[in-house]
């Protein structure tokens, strides 16, 4: 997922430069309460705290984002920290920087070393594949720096 990268064409003026179009963007310095929901990729930068819906959509939590809440999503990269549940239809990354705490539902999940995470996973095959090969599952590394008794829980449906 490639959201960040402004694709040279239909650029209006040199404040939207940096934004490609059809992305909404939550600069560092906006802090939003209340509920998100549209038709467009999102990228935060700031602080947001409530439920996120961009079932057919996708996410970038920048870093330094913090993000509080649930959120139905296709694809989300996280590079900041999210606490809260996360149900994608495509793929969840969570990057080295990254920071999540809660749990995980997706076809596709990459946690990468060096990420915070404590909460489940849990992998579900794509609804639209039907057949009845193994699952790859796309876990890089864990590390929890907090070394608490908790156990995380990996599920396979």
């Amino acid at each position: 997922m490639s959201i960040l990268k402004p694709d040279g064409k239909n650029k209006k003026n040199s404040a939207e430069e940096g934004i490609p179009r059809g992305i909404a963007r939550l600069g560092p310095s906006l802090f939003l309460k209340g509920e998100l929901s549209g038709e467009e990729d999102v990228v935060i930068e700031g602080q947001y705290k409530g439920k996120i819906d961009l079932t057919n959509h996708n996410i970038l939590v920048g870093r330094g984002a913090k993000v509080k809440g649930d959120i139905q999503v296709k694809n989300i990269t996280i590079y900041g920290t999210v606490e809260g549940n996360i149900d994608a239809s495509g793929k969840i990354f969570i990057s080295k920087e990254g920071q999540m705490k809660g749990d995980l539902r997706a076809p596709k999940i990459s946690i990468m070393e060096g990420a915070k995470f404590k909460g489940s996973v849990r992998i579900d095959k794509d609804l639209e594949e039907t057949s009845d090969t193994e699952e790859e599952i796309d876990i890089i590394a864990i590390k929890d720096e907090e070394k608490t008794k908790e156990k995380t829980t990996f599920e396979l449906v």
